[in-house]
């Protein structure tokens, strides 16, 4: 789903837009209000979320949406952190840590208790 478009989606306009609405930063999490605000049922947008293709569209809209924001939000940890608050600065470690495991692991084939390694 890497290089996907939101156009490669097989599912209605009318499921998208109830889509975009639901990860919006301004969707307070009400479902009921959702659905008026969207012109649906209830019924109607839980049928449309037993969809895989919606909720695969829901994920790539999310996915989208927080790669955009990545940049912002790791600035503002770092200036958080540079004014001494220990929660960012534990963040910020927390995350570099992270970021230095992912780097390491790359391209390494883990291997379950089962498995065996033959010559």
């Amino acid at each position: 789903m890497e290089n996907t478009t939101k156009d490669e989606f097989n599912i209605s306009s009318k499921m998208k837009r109830c889509a975009e609405a639901l990860i919006s930063p301004e969707f307070d999490g009400n479902i009921s209000k959702l659905c008026d605000e969207q012109g649906i049922a209830r019924s109607t947008f839980y049928r449309w979320y037993d969809k895989k293709e919606f909720r695969h569209y829901v994920n790539f809209l999310i996915n989208r949406y927080t790669e955009t924001e990545l940049f912002a939000i790791w600035k503002s940890i770092i200036e958080t952190a540079k004014k001494g608050s220990p929660q960012a600065l534990k963040l910020f470690f927390d995350l570099k840590s992270l970021q230095s495991k992912n780097k390491e692991s790359a391209g390494v084939v883990f291997i379950s208790g089962e498995d065996k390694i033959e010559n």
